[in-house]
């Protein structure tokens, strides 16, 4: 007995436990209006006050359910090493709180800031918010001075109608999990300076989930998750079981019309996709400009060219499928480990002007594919044990269920007839729709 009080007496000192406390807020607050309950929660008029100067590290804020109209929180105080301030929205039984102001894709330039979290102020966490109408949904400007906002996590957080859903600079250790985004007129997810060790799970950007009238509405380069070169380099990038699609702009007048799903560019190092899946975007699902980029067990559809490539990558397990292009190449060297090009317009591999190294091919699995590769100006294609299989060969790969609609869940691309040969889903993928 002696000892178990004494464990309990320990637990309850430690740094961060004993003095947490937990405030409660409401669209419109309630009875004494001083956060220490429901029944006497904080209004939303009090939001960036109570986060700022009531909130120490350790605390909670919890946000319940309703529609918060125009709010706007703004973070200049954040929590400290292991002692991170959480803002978690609460269903109490209408749903989780919805943040929305009035934005209108009319005019994509004009509006209001939902989050904006000042540089420095690091080690929050937000989870479980819904927040519509913001040209901006969440910002964190970039630091002056090397100032830079560690750990800030986001779980949960979904957004819709928006023109840049995250847009984040001088981020370490940052988390996003479980964020769905759909609606915008220009970036879900973009990431434009001084953003080290970063993961993202789970993650969506749906730009129109397939609503062509919403599509003459994007604007120039709609893309889902953008890695710019905007200043400081980002680094160490992981992305997980993350989905891009539908970022489209046909009204573009230019002949060459763009729009992606996963853009990384040239001054990034260490990335790293696994899982994820690009699909219909108006050119490239993946275009990635950094050296030694890695995708493991991806899969794009229905893009323009499914996976561009500007320098160096490895793609291990991944399939391409129904495209003009399955992976286009203006650089090299890139290695193709038991990867399936399916059904491409032109050419399983393109290689362009500044392809000076080969694109290299193991154990790979091409079907109806007009060409297994097309030089436009250079490039070099080899292969080892790579099968390759069209109207000609009178031989069918016996795919599962294979469909241009496919959504890249599940074994319908798994060959039947090849089974060490080409991409292969084995693992159950975890659900992010």
């Amino acid at each position: 007995m002696m000892r178990a009080f004494c464990l309990l007496i320990a637990i309850t000192c430690l740094p961060g436990l004993a003095n947490a406390a937990e405030f409660y807020l409401t669209p419109k607050g309630a009875g004494q209006r001083d956060g220490t309950s429901w029944e006497d929660a904080f209004g939303q008029q009090s939001l960036s006050e109570v986060v700022n100067e009531t909130m120490q590290p350790g605390d909670r804020l919890l946000i319940g359910s309703g529609r918060y109209s125009d709010a706007r929180l703004s973070i200049s105080k954040g929590g400290s090493e292991g002692e991170p301030k959480t803002i978690a929205g609460v269903d109490r039984g209408d749903g989780l709180p919805v943040f929305a102001s009035s934005w209108s894709e009319e005019k994509p330039d004009k509006g209001a800031t939902f989050v904006r979290i000042e540089p420095g102020a690091g080690h929050v966490a937000v989870e479980g918010l819904r927040i519509e109408d913001y040209e901006v949904c969440v910002l964190v400007p970039p630091g002056k001075g090397g100032a830079n906002c560690p750990k800030l996590v986001f779980k949960d957080v979904d957004m819709r109608r928006f023109r840049h859903g995250f847009y984040l600079s001088d981020c370490d250790d940052l988390l996003l999990e479980g964020c769905d985004l759909s609606r915008y007129t220009k970036h879900g997810y973009r990431f434009e300076q001084g953003c080290n060790r970063v993961t993202l799970r789970e993650c969506t950007a749906d730009c129109s989930e397939g609503d062509t009238d919403w599509e003459t509405k994007t604007e120039l380069f709609p893309f889902g998750f953008l890695v710019n070169n905007g200043g400081e380099p980002n680094s160490e990038l992981v992305f997980e079981d993350c989905l891009a699609r539908n970022h489209l702009m046909p009204l573009q007048k230019k002949k060459y019309k763009n729009g992606d799903g996963f853009v990384v560019e040239g001054n990034t190092t260490d990335v790293r996709f696994v899982r994820c899946r690009a699909i219909r975007n108006q050119d490239g699902g993946f275009d990635l400009k950094v050296d030694g980029v890695q995708l493991i067990d991806c899969v794009a559809i229905g893009n323009s060219r499914n996976i561009r490539i500007w320098n160096t990558a490895t793609l291990e397990n991944c399939f391409s499928g129904w495209a003009s292009c399955g992976l286009w190449c203006n650089g090299g060297p890139i290695t193709v480990n038991r990867s399936t090009f399916h059904a491409m317009r032109t050419a399983a591999v393109q290689t362009d002007d500044k392809a000076n190294e080969p694109v290299t091919l193991n154990d790979c699995l091409i079907t109806s594919c007009p060409q297994v590769h097309r030089k436009t100006a250079r490039g070099k294609l080899t292969s080892q044990d790579t099968v390759v299989l069209d109207e000609a060969t009178g031989q069918s790969p016996e795919y599962v269920q294979p469909s241009p609609d496919w959504d890249g869940l599940g074994e319908a691309m798994n060959s039947r007839a090849f089974r060490e040969k080409g991409y292969r889903q084995t693992k159950p993928r975890i659900e992010t729709e």
